[in-house]
């Protein structure tokens, strides 16, 4: 699954010398949560976000001089986010954003590792369409369960796959055999979290109707 079988688009965006007011509007109106800033060309420039809306409006509540001290720029960069009503002023940048190729476990990586909810996706240079945390979470749902082999045999041979390709654990540390869709799992690991994962990792194979975790633990 790519970016581009997930995004949303068309995309409405707003110009960096538009009013904040107008940001709101569109935020609210549609079901992304964000709204992109572009310049006269279509190019990606910034991103307006709740986040960024909601500091703005509790922000300017705060009615304190800024003091003339070693952090007066960053006072003084925060006054400005804080009471502007120029989109430009409140925006986000640099944008982090990924490309329609992108792959549903690389758009993942990318929103967790920089705490974020939304990514536009932009192609040469220009906004392609947005994608949401929960248009990620909707899509992975709505993406059959991979397919496997009817069969008691097939099934072990997904498990065991399955453990050696995600987990690195394959014979002899641990062996799965399966009876009537029910998974057994034999051999030693080194941690409770390891006996836990190769668990999971049987579960999450199609066919599975339950898993017996005999696996002990190395230094029990």
């Amino acid at each position: 699954m790519l970016a581009r079988d997930i995004m949303t688009t068309p995309v409405t965006t707003i110009d960096e010398g538009h009013n904040v007011r107008e940001a709101i509007e569109i935020v609210n109106a549609s079901k992304i949560g964000a709204v992109p800033v572009v310049d006269g060309e279509g190019r990606l420039t910034g991103i307006v976000t709740e986040g960024d809306l909601l500091r703005r409006v509790a922000s300017s509540w705060a009615r304190r001089a800024v003091p003339h001290t070693r952090d007066r720029e960053d006072a003084l960069a925060d006054y400005v986010k804080a009471r502007s009503w120029r989109v430009k002023d409140v925006m986000s940048t640099p944008v982090v954003s990924t490309t329609r190729t992108a792959t549903a476990s690389q758009l993942a990586e990318l929103l967790q590792a920089h705490d974020i909810k939304h990514l536009p996706v932009v192609e040469n240079g220009r906004l392609a369409g947005m994608i949401s945390r929960r248009d990620l979470m909707r899509a992975l749902l709505d993406v059959p369960r991979q397919c496997t082999a009817s069969g008691d045999e097939a099934i072990g041979t997904a498990v065991r796959c399955r453990l050696e390709s995600e987990l690195e654990i394959a014979a002899p540390m641990v062996r799965a055999t399966v009876l009537n869709g029910i998974v057994t799992l034999k051999g030693e690991v080194e941690t409770e979290l390891e006996r836990a994962a190769a668990r999971v990792a049987a579960e999450s194979v199609r066919g599975v109707g339950g898993v017996a975790n005999k696996i002990t633990l190395a230094s029990a």
